[in-house]
């Protein structure tokens, strides 16, 4: 005889709601603190009723608000994973999360790892609060990598910015200026001496921005007038970029 059920929304098969965790009803919030690399941030929103976790709805926002399912762009289709495109995935997820009713037993796609893995992340946190009851939304710290590329100088050298964060931590910054056709860097030429000199200044401005965690400006005032515009721009945009959601 079946005993109460919930239906698997992929399959249709009847799954026994004893040895689950008891979760309150209500609907829960999380997301995201920040946009990521790509420019978008996380919310995850699950209802619970009965106990049971019976609707989720999971989005990738950017920064003008638009969902990621209606931007277009080469990063939604994978033809050779087993999820072929974004909807795909999402609705894998989905369908996980309500069969399983345990984040624990999600495992992350594949090539398509960030947000599988975020989505995962976020259902966790979702799943202690529910267990208390909490519904106030949260957020989560993650993990991101930001490359910022400043448009070229009349010498064809661009301003490249490469950013990781762990949370509100600013863990490693590096810069340098590159043309990019051929590779020409100014940290690795050896031209002259003022070219040599540039892979200790980028150097020293680096990390006295990650010792004192501040995106502002560090050159000097009067040195290195076109390199110190180029950062200038990378550490505005990057700002830009690492914006709270």
């Amino acid at each position: 005889m079946e005993k109460e059920l919930i239906n698997d929304p992929t399959t249709g098969a009847i799954m026994p709601t004893k040895n689950l965790e008891t979760l309150i009803d209500g609907q829960y919030t999380a997301t995201t603190s920040y946009y990521d690399g790509r420019g978008y941030a996380q919310q995850l929103n699950i209802f619970i009723k009965n106990g049971l976790i019976t609707k989720v709805n999971f989005q990738e926002i950017d920064r003008s608000k638009t969902d990621r399912l209606a931007v277009d762009g080469p990063d939604k289709t994978w033809p050779n994973l087993v999820v072929t495109n974004l909807s795909s995935l999402y609705l894998r997820l989905y369908n996980e999360l309500i069969s399983s009713q345990n984040p624990d037993e999600i495992d992350a796609i594949s090539g398509a790892t960030q947000t599988s893995e975020r989505y995962v992340k976020l259902a966790k946190k979702i799943f202690a609060q529910a267990k208390k009851g909490d519904q106030e939304p949260i957020k989560i710290d993650t993990l991101d990598t930001y490359t910022i590329i400043t448009p070229p100088d009349h010498d064809g050298y661009q301003g490249v910015l490469e950013a990781t964060f762990n949370g509100s931590t600013l863990t490693a910054l590096n810069y340098d200026e590159i043309i990019t056709e051929d590779g020409k860097s100014k940290r690795k030429s050896t031209d002259s001496p003022e070219n040599a000199d540039f892979n200790a200044l980028f150097d020293t401005i680096t990390q006295t921005a990650v010792n004192n965690q501040s995106l502002e400006s560090a050159f000097p005032a009067n040195d290195a007038i076109h390199e110190k515009a180029k950062y200038e721009e990378c550490l505005r945009l990057l700002r830009e970029a690492r914006s709270p959601f």
